[in-house]
Order: structure tokens, then C-alpha cells, then sequence
């Protein structure tokens, strides 16, 4: 019996140890909206007015390396994107909602999945690179409200 429960407690602990997950996501609507016209704007440059569209935007800490983003196998995106200091984001794109969209970023080697599950229930999903002491954390923030652009 003492050798099954010293058994789990390791199997636990190490579990634990390996939940050190490189991605973190939060659900916010408590920030500053953008302008209804500045809503409307991005969605129409984007070509996401329909239910089944999400805007995706690539925020902080991105500084020019290779990302590529997939959905059902084909790429959507291939670019490198330097965050703007202004406004602290890099790029944004619309994607469908209804599909699992799959980041890609070279240089971290890290590869994030935005599952369609949580995007479908949100108009924005913000993605933010955080580097501490050179280990890549990602934090995908899945929110209804448009943060302001300028």
C-alpha cells in the first residue's frame, strides 16, 4: 500500500514538473474598445464581418523572425513581423473560426494551436510572445473586444 502511494506522488510530482507549459491562455473583455468605426474598419480591411471569421493579432515581442500559420494543412500566413512600438502589435489577420489554426514560429521552435473550440466563441484572439531569461512563453488572450489600434 506505502510503495502504491509513494508510486503516485512521484508519478504526480513529476507530472507537475512537466506542466511548465509554454502557453498560457486567458479570456479578457475588461479592457479599453476601440471605436465603432474603428471596429468596423479592421473588420472590413480584414474581410471578417461574417460570425464565422476571428481576427488573430500578433502582439508583443515579435522581431522579425519566420511565422507561419496553418489551418487544415494550408498556409494562411508566412511573414515576419516586427511588433510596433506605437500600438504593440506586429500584424493581424483574419481566419475561420470553424477550423484549428496552428502557429508556427521559427524561431523559438514553438508550434501553437488556437483550437477552434475557443475561437469560435470570440471575435479577437491576441497572441503574445513573453521571453524570460531565454525560455519562449506564449500567451493567447481570447477576447470579444477590438483593444484600440492607435
Amino acid at each position: 500500500m506505502r510503495i502504491s502511494v509513494f508510486i503516485s506522488i512521484i508519478i504526480a510530482s513529476i507530472g507537475l514538473q512537466s506542466c511548465n507549459s509554454t502557453v498560457k491562455s486567458v479570456y479578457r473583455d475588461d479592457f479599453r474598445s476601440a471605436s465603432k468605426p474603428e471596429i468596423e474598419k479592421v473588420q472590413k480591411e480584414v474581410n471578417a464581418q461574417n460570425s464565422n471569421k476571428s481576427i488573430l493579432f500578433l502582439t508583443q515581442v515579435y522581431k522579425g523572425e519566420k511565422i507561419i500559420i496553418t489551418q487544415k494543412g494550408k498556409t494562411i500566413y508566412s511573414e515576419y513581423p516586427i511588433t510596433n512600438l506605437n500600438n504593440r502589435i506586429a500584424s493581424y489577420l483574419s481566419f475561420n473560426n470553424q477550423q484549428d489554426l496552428v502557429i508556427n514560429d521559427r524561431n523559438s521552435k514553438k508550434e501553437i494551436l488556437i483550437p477552434s473550440k475557443k475561437s469560435s466563441k470570440h471575435k479577437y484572439v491576441y497572441v503574445m510572445k513573453k521571453v524570460t531569461k531565454g525560455k519562449f512563453q506564449f500567451i493567447i488572450t481570447y477576447s470579444n473586444t477590438l483593444r484600440p489600434m492607435k
